[in-house]
C-alpha cells in the first residue's frame, strides 16, 4: 500500500511525472495516489460541465466530488495520460520494506527472521529481499560488508 506521507517526505518531486505533480497541486497527494491507483496507465478525457457524465462519476467515485470539481476546472476538456508511476511505487515499496526490516531488527529480531517474516508480505523471495537491503545500504553510501 502506498504511504503518501513517505512518498512526499522521502521522494523528490523530480522522480514523479510532471502531470502527477500538476494534479497533486490541484487535489493533493492523497487523492492523486487514489487517481493513479484507479486510472494509472490510461488516457483520460477530463470531463467538463456537470458531474453527471460517466467520466465525472468515475472521478467522483475515486476522489470525491470536491476534488473532481477542482480537476474539471483545471483540466476540463483535456486528455491527460495518467501514468502508473510504476518506478515511484516500486521505490516506495522497497523503502517501506527496508524500514520494516530496520524496525524489526531495532526491536530485537534478527535480520534473517525479519526477512522471513516480511519478504512474503511484500511479495519478495528471500534472495530478492537481501538484494533490496544491499542496494539500500549502497544508496546510503555505507560500505557493503559482504
Amino acid at each position: 500500500m502506498i504511504n503518501i506521507d513517505d512518498l512526499v517526505n522521502e521522494m523528490t518531486l523530480e522522480q514523479l511525472p510532471d502531470v502527477i505533480t500538476d494534479i497533486a497541486v490541484v487535489i493533493g497527494y492523497d487523492k492523486t495516489v487514489k487517481l493513479v491507483q484507479r486510472l494509472g496507465g490510461i488516457d483520460f478525457a477530463m470531463p467538463t460541465g456537470s458531474q453527471d457524465s460517466s467520466r465525472a462519476k468515475i472521478l467522483v467515485d475515486t476522489i470525491g466530488s470536491a476534488a473532481t470539481e477542482q480537476l474539471m476546472k483545471r483540466f476540463g476538456g483535456a486528455r491527460l495520460y495518467i501514468p502508473r508511476c510504476h518506478a515511484a511505487c516500486l521505490w516506495l515499496r522497497n523503502q517501506e520494506f527496508v524500514t520494516a526490516i530496520e524496525m524489526a531488527v531495532a526491536s530485537g529480531s534478527t535480520q534473517t527472521a525479519a526477512i522471513q517474516k516480511y519478504a512474503p508480505q511484500y511479495g519478495f523471495t528471500e534472495r530478492w529481499a537481501y538484494q533490496i537491503l544491499s542496494n539500500a545500504k549502497k544508496d546510503d553510501n555505507q560500505p557493503d560488508l559482504f
